[in-house]
């Protein structure tokens, strides 16, 4: 059975807008200088811990894991509902399942928050499995669980997402990868995948001819 697993942020939902928020949140009850929207971009995908290094520019693990309590008690609360669905991507993910695929969440975020934003768009019964990681599950160890738990055939799997993180992840594991356009990386950043793709009604023919359409 053929397996698709999708990155969250940047790949089917644009959640800038809260991210940025919670961040600027957490940044605020910390005492430090918020940050600006042009900027938030680049701290999606990595790990929260990784970019409260960056943003408070210290490795105090207290002060970052402090940090990162606050943004999560912003993002679980308010921020995750300041979301938008990338458009076309709903009717991606019925085809993909009314054809049979099994679909799959790999994400950075916590797996409870991940199923809240999916149950938050009602998109939630179209996966059989959110992984949320964390610094200490980096996203290719998150798509080798869902591979081994799942038994997926690695030449019939493909990795979906918007980062560099997705790109690696898939090419750790030896399955397929396609690289979206529309999120928070850059173009460069994703141009080792096997196909990247500018638009959500791209992708099953991306998926079909990567995998077989049988």
């Amino acid at each position: 059975m053929k397996t698709v697993i999708f990155d969250l942020d940047g790949t089917i939902s644009d959640s800038s807008e809260g991210i940025f928020q919670s961040f600027n949140y957490a940044l605020h009850k910390m005492n430090a200088a918020t940050m600006l929207r042009t900027d938030v971009n680049r701290y999606i995908g990595p790990p929260l811990d990784e970019s409260f290094r960056s943003l408070l520019e210290t490795n105090d693990e207290d002060i970052v894991n402090a940090a990162v309590e606050f943004f999560r008690h912003d993002y679980t609360t308010v921020g995750y509902k300041i979301n938008d669905l990338y458009a076309g991507i709903d009717n991606v993910l019925l085809q993909l399942a009314a054809n049979g695929y099994r679909l799959f969440i790999a994400t950075t975020k916590k797996t409870a928050t991940a199923c809240d934003v999916l149950r938050h768009f009602r998109l939630d019964h179209y996966f059989q499995g959110v992984y949320g990681g964390s610094s200490t599950i980096p996203k290719p160890e998150l798509v080798r669980h869902i591979l081994t738990e799942h038994h997926c055939l690695h030449d019939k799997s493909v990795m979906i997402g918007d980062t560099h993180y997705d790109i690696h992840a898939a090419q750790q594991n030896g399955i397929f990868s396609i690289g979206v356009a529309w999120g928070f990386g850059e173009e460069v950043e994703i141009s080792t995948a096997d196909v990247v793709t500018r638009f959500p009604g791209e992708l099953i023919q991306h998926i079909e001819n990567l995998m077989g359409s049988d």
